[in-house]
């Protein structure tokens, strides 16, 4: 297949309250007039025919973006998960729905995390709605946005066909629509051929979401961890750390840890890997199910800018590299169950990162926006960068 096709139009649908479209990462507008007419459409169909052609089509510019990096893309990843579909494409078996939806059916959240908009957090919404005066580059009209039953109609049309459903938010264990759509699936007897994953922020474990596990071929937990101890709150807040260990020990399906590297941890990753090593010995004593520790992602924020580590400081890139190389170097990562992923995504990525920081150690900028953005926040919040971050104090401000 050409080096610019991706999989993903043809067999996987984003949905949100605003958007339907091949993916997260797709940037495109698309524009119909009603949603259900989007698995049809001449613009998806225009899309599909960019992808066959080889042709990069200008709605995927972050996948572009991070490969021309030398970083890995959703692209690259989706077109590995789901390679088995491709030879049906090549022969022109377009699916009359998708298998494969991910699901944000509201902003709704519990936590302010200080590398998210308001489309993805009622809570940062809220916050910048009460401090109009403040100087925000995000402008929220509304805090809550919530799924129309317009979309919810079209998830109802394709529920006979999905084997794959992703969700996340907002924060997904308390949007009650996710909910719905879980019982709805297992309601019309398809809960064993549907797998499930969410990204959860580990804050809230619903016992309800636990307890429907059991009806499904299989359910994942991604777990979006930035941070330990009081940093964890400072990225992630008004997290508590000690709330998110305990939830996790009630978890008996598979996990996965997904870390967004950024200015906030660059120095301070080995704090992560410690708790991923320490996690991971705790996890491969139980017995019950299916125990195997899911995968541990890690990706470099690109949005919002002062936040990317292309433009960190060279003393922050240069900690993070050290720590990454002690981290690859650790004994328990020849342990046989880590094996896939010592091989695979997690040491990939990381070599990834490491290099990519390297070739940009002096690409240094919006060092002055990162600290007007965090006094913000902090004075908004309470909150204090350099009591949980010393070491930055060499910034200035």
């Amino acid at each position: 297949m050409a080096d610019n096709f991706c999989i993903m139009p043809f067999v996987h649908s984003f949905v949100t309250p605003n958007i339907v479209s091949p993916c997260c990462a797709y940037t495109g507008n698309i524009k119909l007039n009603s949603k259900e007419q989007y698995w049809n459409s001449d613009q998806l169909k225009n899309i599909q025919k960019n992808m066959l052609d080889n042709v990069r089509d200008t709605g995927c510019d972050i996948c572009w973006k991070k490969e021309d990096r030398g970083y890995s893309s959703l692209r690259q990843h989706s077109n590995q998960i789901y390679k088995d579909h491709v030879e049906d494409i090549k022969q022109n078996k377009k699916a009359d729905h998708p298998f494969y939806i991910d699901l944000r059916l509201g902003n709704l959240c519990n936590l302010k995390c200080r590398m998210c908009i308001s489309e993805w957090s009622s809570q940062i919404a809220g916050e910048i709605l009460d401090n109009p005066n403040e100087d925000w580059i995000d402008t929220p009209t509304q805090k809550v946005i919530e799924l129309d039953d317009d979309t919810w109609e079209l998830l109802e049309q394709w529920l006979p066909h999905v084997r794959r459903v992703f969700m996340t938010g907002g924060e997904p264990t308390i949007i009650k629509r996710n909910l719905d759509y879980i019982n709805k699936i297992v309601s019309i007897g398809r809960g064993k051929d549907v797998e499930l994953i969410f990204t959860t922020n580990a804050t809230n474990i619903n016992k309800q979401f636990i307890d429907i596990a059991k009806e499904f071929k299989s359910v994942s937990y991604n777990i979006s961890i930035d941070a330990v101890g009081p940093l964890a709150k400072y990225i992630r807040y008004p997290s508590d750390w000690d709330t998110i260990k305990n939830n996790l020990k009630n978890i008996t399906h598979g996990i996965s840890f997904n870390t967004t590297i950024q200015w906030l941890n660059m120095t301070r990753l080995n704090e992560i890997f410690d708790y991923i090593e320490d996690f991971g010995i705790e996890f491969g004593k139980r017995t019950t199910g299916d125990t195997a520790l899911g995968g541990i992602w890690f990706q470099l924020v690109t949005n919002p800018h002062y936040l990317d580590p292309i433009y960190a400081p060279r003393f922050m890139k240069e900690k993070c590299i050290s720590d990454i190389n002690n981290f690859l170097n650790r004994p328990f990562l020849n342990e046989e169950r880590y094996n896939n992923i010592l091989y695979g995504e997690l040491k990939q990525s990381l070599m990834q990162t490491k290099e990519f920081l390297i070739k940009n150690m002096d690409n240094v900028q919006h060092v002055d926006e990162f600290l007007k953005r965090m006094e913000i926040l902090d004075r908004l919040r309470g909150q204090k960068l350099f009591d949980v971050l010393p070491e930055l104090r060499q910034l200035g401000g």
